[in-house]
């Protein structure tokens, strides 16, 4: 026992990525799982509340658990740490985590401060990882005492938070995270961001776990609901046409942008990567939602026309979708890449403007036709890529 004490393996490894080999992190998997279980109440909490005031919270909420998790997901990036100390710290974090996800029903009710705490002791734990960092990696020190600055600057703005007036908390939430995003983008924080640069295929790997595990989310809130489910002839075209645009998505990012590095060299770029991944998680958490309540349709009302509301859901969930991926691939560094994803965001845009124009002119419709017309845009878009993938040079383009 003696001896597992003194082995610095066990309590004192945490380095940079440049000096260590990185390899997969089965911590790192299960802490993103207990995230994307937070998103899938968050996505319950939508299904409740179908109204325009509903929707804009639950991207609040996506919001704030995204930018929690992209915190962590970025330290992880940049130090590579697996000691035991380190598990404890993630473990208690996962503890914030699901305080987030047992609150969000009523984040903007009465459970507001459980809400609050919980993102807290998210927070002050990724302090106390970067204070870590500052004992065990000198040489950083300046980066990371600015990390635990900002992080306790944004825990200051939530607590102060918890004294605004019912119904106003969520505005501080907003603030405390536009003072971190502002923080972290003053000059000398971007220097210090340069000088440490991050491991970028790293971190294209985990937002792209990230992702497929929302998008498995997905596919699995409609099995929940539908299960016990006598199969008629309405569901089972409605189960090809909704299977149809689930497979577009998971093959216009998956199959296309998914694994594409992003622009460093340009902040414009790397913020329309990073955050296009935000919009991208929150539009499949309402795709499944939005597949939820018009495969639920065809079970109750089969043959009548489709809910306004969830017409609208489904609309606003692949036009997000569409977008992101568009601000995804604005952001990838083409010089990396033979696809030349830049040439491909016109096609995305236009995509995004039939999808909202389909959803908000074609009524009278059910929901398996509805579903229909989306399946055939997204065959399009699919076709689309495939002949951008084929028509492309062998190599990447040079620069100007």
């Amino acid at each position: 026992m003696s001896d597992l004490f003194s082995r610095p393996e066990y309590f004192q490894n945490i380095k940079f990525h440049r000096h260590t080999d990185r390899s997969f992190c089965w911590l790192v998997l299960f802490y993103d799982l207990v995230y994307v279980a937070t998103l899938i109440l968050i996505g319950n909490f939508l299904s409740d509340n179908l109204t325009p005031l509903g929707f804009g919270q639950f991207m609040v909420m996506m919001f704030v658990v995204w930018w929690a998790w992209s915190g962590e997901t970025l330290f992880q990036n940049r130090f590579v740490a697996d000691d035991i100390w380190h598990r404890i710290l993630v473990f208690i974090q996962i503890f914030g985590v699901a305080t987030i996800g047992l609150s969000v029903s009523d984040a903007f009710g009465d459970l507001y401060a459980q809400f609050t705490i919980g993102y807290v002791l998210v927070r002050t734990i990724m302090i106390l990882m970067y204070a870590r960092v500052y004992r065990s990696h000198p040489d950083s020190r300046g980066f990371v005492v600015r990390y635990m600055v900002g992080f306790g600057g944004g825990i200051v703005i939530w607590l102060v938070g918890l004294l605004l007036p019912a119904g106003l908390h969520w505005a501080a939430w907003l603030v405390a995270i536009a003072f971190e995003a502002l923080f972290f983008g003053m000059p000398r924080m971007v220097e210090e961001l340069a000088r440490w640069r991050a491991d970028t295929h790293h971190m294209v790997e985990r937002f792209g776990i990230f992702t497929i595990i929302v998008l498995g989310e997905a596919f699995v809130k409609v099995l929940d609901d539908a299960q016990g489910t006598a199969l008629g002839l309405e569901q089972i075209l409605f189960g090809i046409v909704g299977l149809v645009v689930l497979y577009g998505l998971w093959w216009l990012y998956f199959s296309d942008t998914a694994g594409e590095l992003p622009d460093e060299s340009r902040s414009t770029g790397l913020i329309a990567w990073s955050y296009g991944h935000l919009f991208l998680a929150a539009s499949l958490v309402a795709f499944g939602v939005g597949m939820k309540k018009l495969f639920g349709e065809t079970i109750k009302y089969p043959g009548e026309t489709i809910t306004d509301s969830y017409r609208l859901l489904f609309t606003a969930a692949v036009t997000i979708f569409l977008l992101a991926l568009a601000a995804i691939d604005y952001g990838v560094d083409d010089q990396q890449t033979t696809k030349r994803q830049a040439m491909k965001v016109p096609g995305h845009l236009v995509g995004a403007a039939v999808v909202l124009a389909v959803g908000l002119l074609v009524t009278g419709v059910t929901a398996t036709q509805f579903a229909a017309i989306f399946a055939v845009i997204m065959v399009l878009l699919i076709g689309l890529n495939i002949f951008q993938a084929v028509s492309a040079p062998d190599q990447p383009h040079e620069a100007a």
